[in-house]
């Protein structure tokens, strides 16, 4: 598929008014036409639950694994799990990651809270320490074991070389038991080489996890190339899903663990109704496990079902390279008024920041851009900028205007 016919499918599967320029799909995707036509039929369904079977317990969960697994370049969807968000399956991979004092733990520096808090705990618990890695490797010392930097945490680096990869594999070291990173930077949409990281974390025994909460969907991404211990991504952004759903992959060594939650449907046999009442000790097979409780939820799974089907159609591929086309020419033309957005290799195309010149304050261009119906996020000192399939060059073109329209 050629990003031009993704783009001539994607304008007619949103329902967003034609008068708004909505460039923030980081922040929450429009619901598409077909997952909200889904959500409908589900509450619908709803009305009598003597149509629902034990089947309906499973069989939508089933198939979404088969989706997800496809899409992260899995065939093995019993190595899925279903989570109600990315926070619940990293608490999941942290009570099953075993580190202690004299360990190392690796994470990015302003990551996202969810991919910080849940590494910081185990570090105060553990003993070990958090190495937090600033962009360029850079960072005041701190004690290890209690948090990020500035909060008791080691701050990686010193003259470290400038990119987030660079910085990341010079703060591993062979006491390092874990890297948790995202694939771009949820703040400016900063690219990480997963595959290089990965193989150092492989050298040094540690595990990796991998949070694709702002790429799964929009950019490829591949377990058999990234080898991660754990891969997660929430569902209502680039997943194009509902709210308070998430899916991870998890790999092999991780399949044997233990779950946040002792909930019936993550049992073996769970599927006879009958004999619930014979309490069962062994999980199902693979990662089911991990399910978090009252999995089935029969209003949102059809339409998370519904999005991974679009997402799949489209291929993140063919998102990833409109997004690409779409932005390439208003960025050089912001340039050239000052703004600084990273270079193209250097970040995503369906993600990025752009940084202001001196004087102009982050929260007055977004005021700015939101009075002109443009609508956008501030994260860190960038202004995040989210594209997708609905968006047109007009769409980019409103918010160049705003923007060279604050600059002296």
């Amino acid at each position: 598929m050629r990003p031009l016919e993704a783009k001539t499918m994607g304008a007619d599967a949103f329902r967003l008014p034609p008068d708004i320029h909505y460039l923030n799909c980081a922040y929450m995707s429009p619901t598409p036409r077909v997952v909200e036509e889904a959500g409908m039929q589900a509450i619908i369904a709803s009305r009598n639950p003597t149509q629902l079977d034990g089947r309906d317990f499973f069989a939508p969960a089933d198939r979404i694994r088969a989706l997800f697994a496809a899409l992260v370049g899995s065939d093995r969807p019993g190595q899925v799990s279903l989570a109600a968000a990315a926070s619940y399956a990293i608490a999941t991979a942290a009570r099953n990651i075993p580190v202690g004092r004299g360990d190392r733990m690796v994470v990015l520096d302003e990551q996202f809270p969810s991919n910080m808090y849940t590494w910081r705990r185990l570090a105060a618990d553990s003993g070990a320490e958090l190495a937090v890695v600033r962009r360029g490797g850079t960072g005041g010392a701190g004690a290890g074991g209690t948090g990020g930097a500035g909060a008791g945490g080691s701050a990686a680096g010193g003259n470290a070389p400038a990119s987030w990869t660079a910085a990341v594999i010079d703060a591993m070291t062979p006491e390092t038991r874990l890297v948790s990173v995202p694939h771009v930077h949820w703040t400016d949409g900063s690219l990480l080489d997963l595959i290089a990281i990965g193989q150092r974390a492989r050298d040094c025994g540690a595990w990796f996890v991998v949070d694709a909460t702002q790429s799964l969907g929009a950019l490829p991404f591949d377990v058999r190339t990234a080898q991660p211990d754990m891969v997660v991504a929430a569902g209502y952004k680039w997943l194009l899903g509902p709210y308070s759903t998430a899916l991870a992959w998890w790999s092999e060594r991780m399949l044997g663990g233990v779950p946040l939650e002792e909930n019936w449907i993550n049992r073996r046999g769970s599927e006879n109704f009958a004999a619930l009442v014979d309490y069962e000790e062994a999980y199902a097979d693979g990662a089911i496990r991990y399910d978090v409780g009252e999995r089935s939820n029969f209003l949102l799974l059809p339409m998370l079902e519904a999005a991974l089907r679009l997402v799949s159609d489209w291929t993140p591929a063919s998102i990833q390279s409109y997004c690409e086309t779409l932005v390439g020419e208003p960025l050089a033309h912001l340039a050239e008024h000052g703004f600084r957005v990273d270079a193209a290799a250097e970040r995503a195309s369906h993600l990025f920041g752009i940084r202001l010149p001196a004087g102009l304050e982050p929260e007055r261009a977004r005021q700015a851009l939101s009075d002109a119906d443009v609508y956008v996020s501030v994260r860190g000192t960038a202004i995040r900028v989210a594209p997708h399939l609905y968006n047109t060059p007009r769409d980019l073109d409103a918010l160049v205007d705003v923007l060279v329209g604050l600059t002296p």
